[in-house]
């Protein structure tokens, strides 16, 4: 996928649940460019980190995590001859969530702890909750009359968006749906991110020739009901709206990408000023990148790509103008970064090890 595209939502209908797994990755070829020079001098002065492989669930051959929080516990998939289990991470070890055929998409700061993703074949949406330590049995939230869907984002509240069927989705605390209409000429819909306000990221899609994921537009949502379109660099181009931090005074940050072409793709930061309902910057990068997470002082985690069917990648932390590339442990490479914890000491996601892909945590010291 070149970002974080709508296929990810038609990839849940599958009855193949651990190709499904392998393939609802945000979307974009694998690879890394070279820095911009102004990136490239900021390393020197750019904070440090550790890395760490999580490994995977017993029995299973590679993971990957979704989502961190400020507790530094990850969320994600471990992957095996079964299929994909979700797995929640205590005390730095992964613990499987219960549920068989699932995947854990995000978690909450709060307490107690929500998770949501999906379960089962074909993939049903679900929150988990996890109390010192103890994940419960997964509740299942109201897909009207959907026959799949997954919960992709989740605040500290316990409200998710994600989609049922081909339809955007967002549950209140209790449970209870809302579809929301995808705008004229859009066919699909996806919910990736919503904050404490109520305020959400969508995108929506619709088939094009050109596009093999299709045509894409984000949107921020506001909590009371506004649609406020988050557009391409050109006409002809697709946006991404992949997450986006709390309020700060009147003000949202957001990540996504942007793409001009089908072969190309930006890592983006909208700023949206949510009392005006209005976009007040946006800042692109240079290189071939997508931002998939963002905390909430609107620090960007992604990966950068190269050429057309290049595997390489670099997971990378953007901070204002500088990008700071995320090194996998020792041995490691081609890593991605799918998640940056609210206060940005934490970023999540996955790399090449000797014996397969594996969920890494990087820990940010400033």
């Amino acid at each position: 996928m070149r970002g974080f595209t709508i296929r990810q939502t038609a990839c849940f209908a599958s009855a193949v649940v651990a190709a499904l797994a392998l393939a609802c990755t945000p979307d974009g070829p694998s690879g890394v460019t070279g820095l911009d020079p102004n990136a490239r001098a900021a390393r020197s002065i750019s904070p440090s980190y550790t890395s760490t492989s999580l490994g995977a669930l017993p029995g299973d051959n590679s993971s990957r995590a979704n989502g961190v929080n400020d507790a530094g516990e990850v969320v994600g998939y471990s992957l095996g001859a079964n299929g994909p289990r979700a797995f929640v991470t205590v005390s730095g070890s992964l613990t499987a969530l219960p549920g068989a055929n699932s995947n854990a998409l995000a978690v909450s700061n709060g307490s107690p702890r929500y998770v949501v993703g999906w379960v089962g074949a074909p993939s049903l949406p679900v929150r988990w909750t996890v109390s010192s330590g103890v994940p419960g049995q997964p509740a299942y939230l109201s897909m009207g009359s959907a026959t799949y869907g997954a919960a992709r984002g989740v605040n500290d509240l316990g409200q998710s968006v994600g989609s049922l069927g081909n339809d955007a989705a967002i549950w209140d605390a209790d449970g209870n749906v809302t579809l929301i209409l995808a705008p004229s000429g859009f066919v699909r819909g996806e919910g990736r991110g919503i904050d404490n306000a109520g305020h959400a990221v969508f995108v929506f899609s619709r088939p094009d020739p050109a596009w093999p994921d299709g045509i894409a537009v984000g949107y921020l949502r506001l909590a009371t009901g506004e649609m406020i379109a988050l557009p391409p660099s050109t006409a002809s181009g697709i946006s991404y709206a992949n997450a986006l931090s709390q309020v700060s005074g009147s003000t949202v940050q957001i990540a996504g990408s942007i793409s001009t072409s089908a072969s190309s793709s930006r890592a983006v930061r909208w700023t949206v000023d949510v009392a005006q309902q209005q976009i007040v910057n946006t800042e692109l990068r240079s290189e071939a990148s997508h931002a998939v997470a963002i905390s909430d002082a609107g620090v960007a985690a992604g990966f950068t790509e190269g050429t057309t069917n290049s595997l390489r990648s670099d997971a990378f932390r953007w901070q204002g103008s500088d990008l700071l590339t995320l090194s996998p442990p020792k041995t490691g490479k081609e890593a991605k970064a799918w998640a940056i914890s609210p206060s940005g000491a934490f970023i999540a996601g996955d790399a090449k090890l000797q014996t397969g892909r594996l969920a890494i945590l990087w820990r940010v010291s400033p």
